[in-house]
Order: C-alpha cells, then structure tokens, then sequence
C-alpha cells in the first residue's frame, strides 16, 4: 500500500510541475508581430567576372529606398540565378508575403519577418506622422468614373 501511495504522489507531482513549467514559459514569451518591408532581386553585371548575376535588395529604414544586402565585409551579396536569393532571404527568417504581379515574378516583393513588439516599436518610432490638414486623394477609378459623367 505504501508503494503504491509514494508513485501516485510521485507522479502528481511530476504532473504538477509540468504544469507550472508551461505557465511560467508562456508568461515570459514576448509578444511576436509582424514587420514588413519591401524586397526586390535585380539582375545586374559582374563587370569582373564578366557575367549577369543577381542581387537581393531590401527596403531600408531610413528613407524609404532600397539597398543591396552586403556582407560583412561591405560587399554586396550576389547570386547566379534568382531563387537562391529567395533562399538567401528566407533563410534570414523573412517570409515571402506578396508580390506586384505587373512586374515579373522576381521584383517588387513585400516581405515580413515575426519581431517582438520592442524590436517594432524601435523599427517604426519614426514612421509615424500627424496633420490636422490632410486632403485625400481620389483613386485613379473615382477619378476616371468622374470624367465619364
């Protein structure tokens, strides 16, 4: 009887301490969003190697405008065909969100990558602006439906 009491409360305790094991985990995870940016692969020419290559670029945050991705060493990564730059980028733990289908497959991606919520507000504190004066900016459809009438 008495081994049969010390593994049942062997195993309640065990069990309990899983439980506070997974409570405490998720009460010190940070909270994940996402951050997006844009992304695009150009082809362009290795006037050393004398041959077409292509080189991933990533939007940067500071001026909107995008830039090649370099190595440590401050020169710019290449790659012989497009898709190992898609590789090169997700392996960097993005993820291929969306593209403008006007363009070829290859060209003006948005990306988004999972960051904490520390890390977003650091990326975006300056993105943000306020006005009192904004007009909006009828699309090219209202403008178009407007003409016809």
């Amino acid at each position: 009887m008495r081994k049969l009491l010390l593994i049942i409360t062997i195993a309640t305790m065990a069990v309990v301490a899983n439980a506070q094991n997974k409570i405490t985990a998720a009460k010190t995870a940070p909270e994940m969003v996402y951050y997006y940016t844009d992304f695009s692969i150009v082809r362009m020419e290795d006037s050393a190697k004398k041959k077409d290559v292509y080189v991933p670029y990533i939007g940067n945050d500071t001026d909107g405008e995008m830039t090649p991705f370099k190595d440590e060493n401050g020169n710019i990564v290449y790659f012989d065909i497009p898709v190992w730059g898609f590789n090169y980028i997700t392996g960097l733990g993005w993820e291929l969100y969306w593209h403008d289908d006007n363009h070829n497959a290859i060209q003006n991606w948005i990306i988004k990558k999972k960051v904490t919520k520390q890390q977003f507000d650091k990326l975006t504190k300056d993105k943000i602006g306020t006005s009192n004066s904004l007009k909006r900016i009828p699309s090219a459809v209202e403008e178009l439906q407007r003409m016809v009438k």
